[in-house]
């Protein structure tokens, strides 16, 4: 049963431990504890861990954990948001979340947008008590950053984190999409 919990809203941010050395990422991680089917947010994933060390150290904090992640590609958010988390469920063992994008935008800005996404996953990781909807509201409001409304939320480091994918990424030229589909229209 999938059970969306709270919608967090897109912005930027920096994490503690970020400046630390890389943890090691599985070579796909998308198989691992990050799952996306879209061709585009697999090429995400691979821009983000080829050209990104932020972006490959929240995938290593992720491969670490006990949350599986599911990206998925969506025509629209609720509250008009190009990207926002759920979380979905928990088992014994494993919590499973989930990440809805609009592709709305080039491929170095979805790259940041995603990593915004997953530095809240991340948050969500290192809080063991999140396991239903209403610890993860309380989680957020117990940041004091909750400036949307009760069932919207974002972190600082979130903010930062996505402001430090896209400076990452500066360099990054989209060649031709490796999959049919991949994403590559600059955001009007």
């Amino acid at each position: 049963m999938m059970v969306a919990a709270a919608i967090l809203a897109c912005t930027l941010v920096l994490t503690p431990g970020l400046d630390s050395p890389t943890p090691s990422v599985p070579v796909d991680p998308i198989g691992s504890r990050v799952r996306a089917i879209d061709p585009r947010a697999r090429e995400w994933i691979r821009v983000g861990t080829t050209e990104s060390p932020t972006f490959r150290a929240l995938l290593g904090r992720l491969a670490g954990s006990d949350l599986i992640l599911y990206i998925e590609i969506v025509n629209r958010n609720i509250g008009g948001f190009a990207g926002r988390l759920y979380f979905v469920t928990a088992t014994a063992s494993v919590r499973y979340v989930r990440i809805e994008l609009v592709p709305d935008s080039n491929v170095r800005d979805m790259v940041a947008l995603l990593g915004h996404e997953l530095q809240h996953a991340v948050e969500i990781a290192d809080a063991r008590q999140v396991r239903d909807r209403q610890a993860l509201a309380l989680l957020y409001l117990g940041m004091g950053e909750n400036t949307l409304n009760r069932s919207q939320y974002d972190s600082v480091a979130a903010r930062v984190t996505e402001e430090r994918v896209r400076s990452e990424l500066a360099g990054y030229r989209a060649g031709p999409p490796a999959h049919p589909g991949a994403e590559t229209h600059a955001r009007h």
